[in-house]
């Protein structure tokens, strides 16, 4: 590298560095001090990584980092915090794309295609929980691994390569979310290898660009080691030529918006320079996670389909195998016509569980002519476990407190506003006093506005729908919630009026009903309506994410054999571990967690064989 290139890579760096000073509680900023002491020290060595003193303790100054619980999405504060993250994330991305500076810094190519095969793993979805994500790396990280297919035993090997194909952190991309979900997991899992250790590639996905990509770009860009992992890319994006004229190419597609010019530029070097006829590449696109078909994802197929069309087809190589993430669960869609190209949906490094009982049977996708057409092969779960799991959003009071917190206080503060049960505490209300009490109220406008925005926010929420099907079901639901909202004034007025107590005692027992009913109401009512728009076709991702779904995990290992042919195996764990075991003695290249039992897995499917020709 020249000086100059080495002189933007740490002016780079500093950015990076500065875009991700954040604080967190003194638990979390204390391990994230610990880690960076123990990166510089293996980034220092070099090659030879050092391995890190196992700790004695669970706690967070031993380990490095905090267990986190899975994200509580429906949580009102993580809401709040996380949509202005995304709305900054996408002002500060149309003005500074962090690709335009990492374009300074020298890229390359690797070369893995020596020897006659090589395992490479890819997970996705991964920095959530503790148990999920822990569980997921504590597979990637054994030597070997024994898989049951259809009662018959599949040996696999770790990868040499290590590919994270996007969201390595939920729900946004903080120093310390990094450090407490990812990072410290995966070097519990593999402390550090003896021998030739296994590198590690990411590319990143949408919660990785919400502080537009300076985690990332410090974390992944930078040849640090990640437990016994070692980064190797220096941009967002990476080609890595593998044995038996394969490619591994990882696309960075910020939000879905568009290809940056360095970028294209790097893979029309690649195709021209580096590629030939013949040669078959697997390419890791992250893609966006919302549900239906939004406009970003629109554009993120276009830039998929440039790609293909104006820098590999010239070339006379192909895309055989597709690898995208943003849903969180498995989906194998083989081509119909001549059965080589696979497209592989694969989220389930830890991360909340997606539905796949609404999949399609067939996609269409881009050909070499025309639209090449797909059919769905493959999935985990099943559509038939996929449905069953949907009738848990029932749970969603219990599973989601804050919520429900938040439903009760908002409905307490109307009471106040309509000055219920105030004036009379021994007075059983009624719907003829609820609609009088809104007009004669000082805050009537305000009451109205209310009602007429609430409508307008559940339009809004039933964005997966379109037309009269979305203003149907958004009406729909915003007026069985504001009924809700009556019934339950009516309700707790009786209530605490037949109790016959004074004054106060009656307005407090008023008001803590219309706390607690309010607040079970309108998480029953998200339920019901998540539940029934679920069974219609729509709210995947808004109906299992407050579940926090924990098991039915999963990975692809893939191997190049000596023959040259490809073969998946998409690994299926239908239950993490929950409880873990402290290991302050074992060797030092040991995980420092095991399980009380076995961690089971299982072939999704019968090992795919791919020739690409």
């Amino acid at each position: 590298m020249t000086e100059a290139a080495e002189t933007t890579e740490a002016a780079v760096s500093q950015v990076s560095v500065a875009g991700a000073a954040e604080t967190t509680e003194a638990a979390g900023s204390e391990a994230a001090e610990t880690s960076e002491a123990s990166v510089s020290e293996a980034s220092q060595a070099g090659a030879d990584h050092v391995c890190p003193a196992r700790p004695a303790s669970t706690a967070p100054s031993e380990l490095g980092f905090v267990r986190r619980p899975m994200v509580r999405w429906l949580d009102p504060h993580q809401l709040v915090d996380t949509a202005a993250r995304v709305v900054l994330s996408g002002i500060f991305g149309s003005y500074a794309d962090n690709r335009e500076l990492q374009a300074l810094v020298e890229a390359e190519v690797l070369d893995r295609s020596e020897g006659p095969e090589l395992w490479f793993d890819y997970v996705a979805d991964l920095g959530d929980g503790w148990d999920s994500t822990y569980t997921v790396a504590r597979l990637l990280a054994a030597e070997q691994l024994d898989l049951d297919c259809a009662g018959r035993t599949v040996t696999t090997e770790r990868g040499r390569i290590l590919v994270m194909g996007g969201d390595q952190a939920y729900p946004v991309p903080t120093r310390d979310e990094y450090e407490n979900r990812t990072l410290g997991p995966y070097r519990a899992a593999l402390p550090c290898v003896h021998g030739e250790n296994p590198e590690l590639l990411a590319v990143p996905g949408s919660h990785d660009w919400y502080d537009g990509l300076h985690n990332f770009t410090s974390i992944f860009c930078r040849g640090r080691w990640i437990g016994g992992w070692k980064t190797r890319q220096r941009r967002s994006y990476f080609a890595v030529q593998l044995p038996h004229r394969w490619w591994l190419w990882g696309i960075d597609i910020q939000f879905g918006a568009y290809l940056d010019e360095a970028q294209l530029r790097y893979f029309h070097d690649v195709a021209s320079e580096r590629v030939a006829p013949g040669d078959r590449i697997v390419l890791c696109v992250a893609k966006e996670v919302e549900s239906g078909r939004s406009k970003a994802e629109s554009y993120s197929d276009r830039n998929l389909e440039y790609i293909e069309r104006q820098v590999i087809e010239p070339t006379g190589a192909r895309v055989v195998l597709y690898l995208q993430s943003g849903k969180h669960h498995y989906c194998r869609y083989e081509e119909e016509e001549e059965g080589i190209r696979h497209h592989v949906t694969s989220g389930g490094g830890g991360a909340f569980l997606h539905p796949t009982h609404h999949l399609p049977e067939h996609m269409e996708m881009p050909g070499e002519d025309c639209e090449a057409r797909f059919r769905r092969v493959a999935t985990y779960p099943s559509a038939a476990v996929s449905r069953g799991l949907r009738k848990r959003v029932w749970l969603l009071p219990p599973y989601n407190l804050p919520l429900a917190a938040l439903f009760g206080t908002v409905q307490v503060l109307l009471a106040f506003m309509l000055g219920l049960h105030l004036g009379d505490a021994h007075r059983a209300l009624g719907l003829g006093d609820l609609w009088t009490a809104v007009w004669a109220s000082p805050t009537a406008f305000l009451l109205i506005l209310l009602m007429v925005l609430t409508l307008g926010a559940m339009v809004r929420f039933a964005h997966e729908a379109s037309g009269f099907t979305r203003v149907a079901l958004g009406a729909v639901h915003g007026s069985l919630q504001l009924a809700s909202v009556a019934g339950i004034m009516i309700v707790s007025s009786r209530l605490a009026s037949s109790l016959q107590l004074t004054t106060l005692p009656s307005v407090a027992v008023f008001l803590g009903l219309v706390a607690v009913l309010g607040g079970l109401a309108g998480t029953l009512g998200m339920s019901g309506y998540l539940w029934a728009t679920n069974c219609l076709g729509f709210h995947g991702n808004e109906a299992f994410a407050p579940l926090h779904h924990a098991d039915l995990k999963h990975f692809v290992r893939l191997h190049i054999g000596a023959d040259g042919v490809l073969t998946l195996y998409p690994v299926g764990i239908d239950r993490v571990g929950r409880r873990w075991r402290l290991c302050p003695d074992g060797l030092p290249e040991a995980p420092w967690f095991e399980p009380d039992g076995p961690l089971e897995t299982h072939l999704i499917e019968e090992p795919v064989r791919i020739t690409g020709g």
